[in-house]
C-alpha cells in the first residue's frame, strides 16, 4: 500500500526536464509577444498625437462658429487658429519641441496691444485694436498646446502648401511655420505660411521614426475641414 502512495505522489509532479521545457517555451512566448506588444503601443500613440492636432483644427473651426452676438449685439473680434511650429526643427535629423498651439487671436503685435472685445465698441475707428491674424507666442491666448515630439520618436517632418495668389507651391523649409486661422461669426479661413505668404491650402507630413510610418493632414481654406491620409 505504501508503494502505491509513493507510485501515484510520484506521477503528479514535474521532471527537471519538462521544467526546463516549459521554462523555454514561455521564455520563447515572451520574447516575440513583447516586440509586438511594443509597436502596438508606439503605433497607437502616434496615430493619438495626429489625431490631436486634427482636433485642435475642429475645435478652431466649432469655436468660430459658436460665437454669437452678445446682449450689446457685438462678435468678438479675432478668431480662433492653430498654429504649427516646425521652427525647432532640421528634418529629419532631432527634431525638439515641434508644437501644435490652439488659440485666440487677441493681440495686435504691431500694435502690441491686446485687441478690442467686439464690434460696436465706442472706440474711434482709428484707435481700435484689430486682430493680425498671426499666433504671437507670449501674447495671444493660448487654450492647447500639443508637444508633437513627446515622445521623441514622432516627427513633423514636412510643410507645404499653394500660394493663394498664383498657385504655386510653398515648400518645406527648415524655420517653416503654418498659421490658420478662423473668424467668427462663420468660420471664414485664412492660412498663413512663414513670412505672412497667404495660402489657399496646406498639408503637414508627420512621421514615426520607429515604425516607419507616415500621416498626412490636409486642410483647404475653402473646405475647411482637416482630412487625415497615409502615405
Amino acid at each position: 500500500m505504501k508503494k502505491f502512495n509513493q507510485s501515484i505522489f510520484a506521477q503528479k509532479g514535474f521532471t527537471l526536464v519538462e521544467l526546463i521545457v516549459v521554462i523555454v517555451m514561455i521564455s520563447t512566448m515572451t520574447a516575440v509577444a513583447i516586440p509586438g506588444f511594443m509597436r502596438g503601443l508606439r503605433s497607437a500613440r502616434f496615430e493619438k498625437v495626429v489625431g490631436e492636432v486634427v482636433v485642435l483644427f475642429e475645435k478652431a473651426r466649432t469655436q468660430a462658429l459658436a460665437s454669437e452676438i452678445n446682449s450689446n449685439q457685438k462678435i468678438s473680434l479675432g478668431g480662433y487658429g492653430v498654429y504649427l511650429d516646425f521652427t525647432s526643427a532640421t528634418p529629419p535629423i532631432n527634431p525638439t519641441n515641434q508644437q501644435a498651439v490652439l488659440f485666440v487671436d487677441d493681440y495686435n503685435a504691431a500694435r502690441t496691444a491686446s485687441v478690442n472685445v467686439g464690434y460696436g465698441d465706442d472706440i474711434a475707428i482709428a484707435n481700435r485694436v484689430m486682430p493680425d491674424g498671426v499666433y504671437t507666442p507670449g501674447s495671444d491666448s493660448v487654450l492647447t498646446t500639443i508637444e508633437i515630439n513627446n515622445p521623441a520618436y514622432i516627427q513633423m517632418t514636412g510643410l507645404k502648401g499653394n500660394n493663394l495668389s498664383d498657385g504655386s507651391l510653398w515648400d518645406t523649409a527648415s524655420g517653416n511655420t503654418i498659421t490658420v486661422i478662423f473668424k467668427p461669426p462663420f468660420a471664414e479661413t485664412t492660412i498663413k505660411g512663414s513670412g505672412g505668404v497667404n495660402l489657399k491650402s496646406f498639408e503637414v507630413e508627420f512621421k514615426s521614426a520607429t515604425e516607419n510610418t507616415f500621416r498626412t493632414i490636409k486642410l483647404n481654406r475653402a473646405t475647411t475641414t482637416p482630412q487625415v491620409t497615409k502615405s
